[in-house]
């Protein structure tokens, strides 16, 4: 009797061949999700890894770039050019010097704005670097908003890829006039000595 009984209540959850065939279905299609979302996860990690290994180079080369001592060359610059204001007389200029000195002005000014980039890259690039960070922890938690993981991604790439930018403007922009300012020292701070002892 009791036997009986048990086929009775497990007659009622005798699950038919078309519901085993959507619950096989369901099972499939969530762990296909499941693996698709683990597959994403993995790229967005890899790719936020390549991201933040860009940023120390970027960083490692602005402290090469650093090494040049462009301050130090402002500074001196920057002092010649408050003496040469200041004593200089038009009709005591050569052409050959005037040249000299225009060259230098605008030698000093690009320098200046060499300072600038590695401002933007010094400040840029630990702030970015941040940003990379929070977004890694977020998607390794699965924290804030996972649908718009790769556009966060995105926008970190693109601001890594604007600091490369800024970084071998400032490049070629520093050896430029590092050697123009080689080229025409000499004679400007020769001039500059002149005119004091007049």
């Amino acid at each position: 009797m009791k036997k009986r009984k048990i086929n009775i209540v497990f007659s009622h959850y005798r699950i038919s061949s078309i519901d085993l065939m959507k619950f096989f279905i369901f099972f499939i299609f969530s762990f296909s999700l499941v693996a698709c979302h683990d597959v994403a996860k993995k790229q967005q990690l890899e790719e936020l890894s390549i991201l933040d290994k860009r940023v120390d180079h970027i960083q490692r080369e602005y402290e090469t770039l650093k090494k040049d001592t462009v301050s130090e060359i402002i500074y001196t610059m920057k002092e010649l050019k408050y003496r040469v204001k200041f004593d200089i007389e038009d009709d005591t200029l050569s052409m050959s010097m005037a040249k000299d000195l225009d060259a230098y002005n605008r030698i000093y000014k690009k320098l200046n704005l060499v300072e600038t980039y590695g401002e933007k890259i010094l400040f840029g690039s630990q702030k970015v670097k941040n940003s990379i960070a929070n977004l890694t922890n977020d998607i390794k938690n699965g924290d804030g908003e996972r649908a718009n993981y790769d556009k966060f991604l995105a926008f970190e790439t693109d601001k890594v890829d604007n600091l490369q930018q800024i970084l071998e403007d400032m490049s070629k922009l520093q050896k430029e006039n590092i050697r123009a300012y080689e080229h025409v020292k000499d004679a400007v701070e020769k001039f500059a000595a002149e005119l004091s002892q007049n």
